[in-house]
């Protein structure tokens, strides 16, 4: 069973980090792939504190909820948020890192949700699909990938002004 853990980015940067050379092509790489834009960096602080909140929300049956979720016609951007974060609880392939909101450090998971947003509002389906299924279980697939679309249709429409 997969586990959504919350870390602070001290946890994380302790002694098992991989430190490369400074003029090393591989550390300018790896810089650049962790550069996020603005818009990026904030999305990330909403998706933290859903992540966060999620938490403390019991665990839906992911079928159930799902079906609950396609037949209201008005959800809100919490509901689909917690819907996802604890479906990917339980269906994603490894434990998922998550970082603490206002943490300047980027996972490798979080970079992986980013890209799955930027996806889904780029109407690539197929890349976020890619993406859905390089993370989460194949039984799972199918929700996840409804349960991602919508909350990024419901990030977009609770954008703060």
């Amino acid at each position: 069973m997969a586990a959504l853990s919350m870390r602070s980015e001290i946890e994380s940067n302790g002694s098992a980090a991989v430190l490369s050379f400074p003029r090393c092509p591989t550390a300018e790489r790896i810089a650049a792939s962790r550069d996020l834009s603005p818009a990026q960096r904030l999305d990330l602080e909403r998706l933290r504190w859903l992540a966060l909140r999620s938490q403390l929300a019991p665990k839906p049956d992911l079928e159930r909820a799902c079906f609950v979720l396609a037949g209201e016609p008005a959800v809100s951007l919490e509901r689909y948020a917690t819907a996802f974060f604890r479906g990917l609880c339980d269906n994603a392939s490894g434990e998922m890192t998550i970082y603490r909101p206002g943490a300047r450090c980027v996972s490798d998971d979080e970079l992986w949700m980013t890209r799955m947003v930027d996806a889904w509002r780029g109407g690539e389906t197929k890349l976020a699909s890619a993406l859905i299924g390089w993370r989460v279980r194949r039984p799972a697939q199918r929700w996840m990938r409804f349960l991602s679309s919508h909350m990024v249709e419901a990030l977009d429409a609770a954008a703060p002004v």
